[in-house]
């Protein structure tokens, strides 16, 4: 039997104005296998980032149905919102947002700190999968010495120390140029193959989109399927 990650129905979100209603999501539909790379599409103020917030507990939503790792959010307290990120799942950031007073080791160590991992763990974990991203002899550079495709493997490395169940990607390419990108698309094929966790790629990549096992396109605050 296959395992969903994400289990969304009849999803909305709204802002209202004065006595107009405006819908981002409207009765949006998802749903994510275990193991499954999904790509979220479409233009500039669809909604995109919106969902992946919302998966992500970081905001809130209107009414629906939304399950993730098999953990209802809709009722969930600040406090348990941050317990379930920090256990559940993992972000990529199209800025990488990396701690500039932290070298690349320490970036990365700093999850499995807030976990309560030992710091004896943590430098081995981290220093492991520097190394699986090409990154074993950086690991004391601090952000200002990374290139612009070196932070972008950091920001990976961090978001999958901590061996999550889903990982969200935000435009994780965004920042970069195409020889930078298709490396960086590579490097998460690659490691999530190895790991096996699921993928959500918000992007408008089309050639990172191409990754995906399923491409979906927001259209009028619905998920559409986009044929391959």
């Amino acid at each position: 039997m296959t395992t969903l990650n994400v289990n969304v129905k009849g999803l909305e979100k709204f802002y209202q104005v004065g006595e107009s209603k405006y819908h981002i999501l409207n009765e949006l539909d998802f749903e994510v296998n275990a193991g499954e790379i999904v790509s979220v599409e479409g233009a500039s103020g669809v909604g995109k980032s919106t969902l992946l917030n919302i998966l992500g507990a970081m905001d809130g939503f209107d009414s629906g149905v939304v399950e993730v790792c098999g953990v209802s959010l809709k009722s969930l307290s600040e406090r348990e919102k941050e317990n379930f990120r920090a256990e559940k799942i993992s972000f990529i950031f199209q800025q990488h947002l990396l701690l500039p007073d932290f070298t690349a080791l320490e970036n990365v160590m700093m999850p499995l700190l807030i976990a309560k991992l030992s710091s004896k763990e943590a430098k081995l974990r981290a220093t492991e999968i520097l190394a699986k991203v090409g990154l074993g002899e950086r690991l004391h550079s601090f952000p200002s010495q990374l290139s612009g495709g070196e932070s972008a493997r950091v920001g990976v490395a961090r978001a999958l120390v901590g061996r999550k169940q889903l990982i969200l990607a935000d435009e994780p390419t965004g920042n970069l140029d195409r020889n930078n990108s298709r490396h960086l698309m590579d490097l998460i094929r690659d490691l999530q193959r190895e790991f096996q966790f699921s993928l959500i790629l918000v992007t408008h990549d089309m050639e990172l989109a191409s990754l995906a096992h399923r491409r979906n396109r927001i259209v009028s605050g619905k998920l559409t399927n986009v044929l391959s």
